[in-house]
């Protein structure tokens, strides 16, 4: 089970709040007092204890389990045994840290323990702790040698220091406490001998907490440099006993602010402190009262720090589990555990919980010491232990050659041997073995380490083509040789890829160079063609037909006319051509009248061939033909319009007066003033005089 203990914390200020800071005259008043109580706690810490029995390691495989059913052990030497608590679960074989619990003056380590939370911490963060109490003065008060000031008010000589370390030691070698994790943790007088194991015995501890004690006030004479441990020193403001800003006791001791900056310089790190935040550490009442300090950049690697409590008091009313977990946080916060105990820590062992293997050379899952073949390069250790090769390397040499693979493993300017016949090819003159000198392989620019990579040599004289001057031997050198090998060709006049010797056409002109020599071209340029009319593929110089008109040339009158070969009327016009071909005269008809157009007056006219009169106007249309100035006779009355004065007038054709009355109807021709007749003035008169009687002689009547 896992025990409580119920002391509280203001039990335990109760018991010793003048322990320390008074003169060595009034201690011996309240010392008396002080015994009593003291014991008491002591009787009820120490009997609980004991009830637990020892607990046997687990066997274990993989991550451990630990849990609260704690075991015990008791340590120490004879008359000063200090008990041990470890978490259920712990395997010696696995370390775990170890705090060490100091308690104040008058005090006792359980009762330190219980009152920093550190019991319910074994479990919770998995840990081991040891209790220790200072030796017992006259009064029966445990105190702990630490320095000047605190607190051998009697002058005795016992080394606590020694007495601490030979714990820690027995710790470490017997129950399985991890020397790299001691994190020695005191309060008060306690406090004082933490600061006293960081002097003394640094290079054994990881880390030390001081709640309210102080270091020694000539630090520089009186601590001695034996490591670098962290430091966290924490310290309340309204400390009535261990005075925040230093004070005397037994003599004078620093300051916290002192103490601290004595750590920091001697640890290289910033002059000042950095403020890092509040925490909550006391009184449970989430206001986080607490200062964070602390002084970086340390040279040596370790940190120093100060937690300033601010109203405070010596004894304060610390946080469950705060302080525990946030002190011992601090405190490992570069720890890495040993989680399988072989010695190599998790953050460089491969497998942390194997306590039989702790690194995979390969990264093949095997662990190296099981793994016959540790870097996996085909060769087992056992094979490269015989060849003098590195068993953890692939590459003894580093030459970028496996040792599996290496011609030479043990010579990093041998590589391989690519014709497997035993010499290296750096050594080997023919590497792949393909009947060429690397030398020549390399001249020829071929791969000297591919036998299917061989040089050509067209004519087989043991000479490269690539360095070969005349590689088909034509006595063209290859320059200038398009052929290089082949020994028939080594021009191409027309770039056609065919060499000029095989090729029958050497301008690419399309015509043959034995057609060419026949038509007296230059076979070797394309702008010489032989003359072809009828393109009939026979140059027209010995073209028997020559315009390809089926008439050889010698019965050809026109032989460069494929259109005509024959003129019958002898007019120079082709008969095909010639309309009039017997008319030697006539040969077109343009206007198709019948007419040629050397007789047809009117060549457009289908109509019109001949003007007698030479008005212009066709015979054909012409009503007056052999009259130039008439042709046309609108209103047929037999005068052409050119002289009738009235052409659309059939009645009409001239006016002789211009009145314009035409001579046929005007009484007055030649006098274009009039041109109706006179009035019959006599016949007039005699109408007047018959119309007269007759009416006279009708009145007459009437009358009657």
């Amino acid at each position: 089970m896992k025990y409580v203990f119920r002391s509280t914390s203001r039990q335990f200020e109760r018991a010793y709040p003048y322990s320390v800071g008074m003169p060595r005259s009034d201690a011996v008043v309240v010392i008396l007092g002080l015994v009593i109580i003291s014991q008491c706690f002591l009787t009820i810490g120490q009997s609980e204890l004991e009830e637990s029995s020892f607990r046997s390691e687990t066997d274990y495989e993989g991550q451990l389990t630990y849990t609260d059913n704690y075991s015990y052990a008791t340590l120490g030497p004879a008359g000063r045994n200090a008990t041990l608590v470890m978490p259920g679960g712990h395997d010696y074989a696995r370390p775990l840290p170890l705090v060490v619990s100091l308690h104040g003056y008058s005090g006792w380590g359980s009762q330190n323990s219980e009152y920093m939370g550190l019991y319910d911490s074994v479990y919770e963060n998995e840990h081991l702790l040891l209790s220790p109490d200072g030796t017992v003065n006259w009064f029966w008060q445990r105190w702990w040698n630490a320095t000047d000031a605190c607190c051998n008010n009697f002058n005795s000589n016992v080394d606590d220091v020694s007495y601490l370390e030979g714990l820690i030691e027995e710790t470490v070698q017997n129950y399985g406490a991890d020397p790299e994790g001691v994190v020695v943790m005191g309060l008060s007088n306690g406090g004082f001998m933490s600061h006293r194991m960081a002097c003394d015995s640094g290079n054994s501890i990881r880390a030390i907490v001081s709640l309210n004690g102080a270091t020694w006030d000539n630090f520089g004479t009186e601590c001695p440099d034996t490591g670098r441990p962290d430091i966290l020193h924490v310290h309340s403001t309204a400390d009535g006993v261990i005075q925040y800003d230093g004070g005397s006791f037994n003599s004078e001791y620093p300051s916290a602010m002192e103490t601290v900056g004595h750590w920091a310089n001697r640890s290289g790190c910033d002059s000042s402190m950095t403020h890092l935040g509040n925490i909550d550490l006391i009184n449970s009442d989430g206001v986080g009262e607490t200062d964070s300090y602390e002084n970086l950049n340390c040279a040596d690697g370790n940190r120093v720090a100060h937690w300033k409590i601010n109203n405070g008091s010596h004894v304060p009313s610390l946080n469950h589990p705060e302080w525990a977990e946030l002190t011992l946080s601090w405190a490992l916060s570069s720890f890495v555990r040993d989680s399988d105990g072989d010695g190599y820590r998790d953050d460089v062992d491969v497998f942390e919980y194997d306590s039989d293997e702790w690194s995979d050379n390969d990264g093949d899952g095997i662990g190296d010491n099981a793994d016959m073949d540790d870097d996996n390069d085909g060769l087992t250790d056992s094979e490269e232990a015989s060849m003098g090769t590195d068993s953890l390397r692939s590459d003894t040499d580093t030459d970028g050659i496996s040792d599996m693979d290496d011609c030479n493993p043990l010579d990093g300017t041998m590589y391989t041997d690519t014709d497997s016949d035993g010499m290296c090819d750096e050594s080997d003159p023919d590497a792949d073995d393909d009947g060429w000198i690397n030398g020549d392989e390399f001249d020829c620019v071929t791969d000297w380490l591919d036998n299917l990579s061989v040089p050509s040599d067209f004519e087989g004289d043991g000479i490269c083509d690539l360095i070969d001057t005349d590689d088909d031997n034509d006595d063209y050198l290859d320059d200038q040789d398009i052929f290089p090998e082949d020994p028939s060709e080594w021009s191409d006049n027309d770039g056609d890829g065919i060499g000029n010797n095989a090729d029958i056409d050497d301008d690419d002109d399309g015509w043959s160079d034995l057609d060419e020599q026949s038509c007296v071209t230059d076979q070797w340029s394309s702008e010489s063609l032989p003359d072809d009319l009828d393109g009939d593929s026979i140059c027209d110089i010995i073209d028997e037909d020559v315009d390809g008109d089926g008439y050889s040339n010698e019965l050809d009158q026109y032989p460069l006319d494929s259109s005509e070969w024959n003129d019958t009327d002898g007019d120079g016009i082709g008969d095909n051509l010639d309309v009039f071909s017997a008319d030697r005269q006539e040969w077109i008809d343009t206007d198709a009248d019948g007419v040629g157009d050397n007789s047809d007056v009117f060549l457009d006219n289908p109509n019109e061939w001949n003007d007698t009169d030479g008005d212009g106007v066709g015979d054909n249309t012409d009503l007056f033909p052999v009259n130039p100035s008439e042709w046309i006779d609108t209103d047929a009355d037999g005068f052409g319009d050119n002289v009738d004065a009235f052409p659309m007038d059939v009645e009409e054709w001239i006016d002789t007066d211009a009145d314009g009355v035409g001579d046929n109807s005007d009484a007055h021709p030649k006098d274009s003033s009039k041109w109706e007749e006179d009035p019959e003035y006599l016949m007039i008169g005699l109408a007047g005089a018959l119309v007269a009687i007759i009416i006279l002689t009708f009145i007459g009547r009437r009358n009657a």
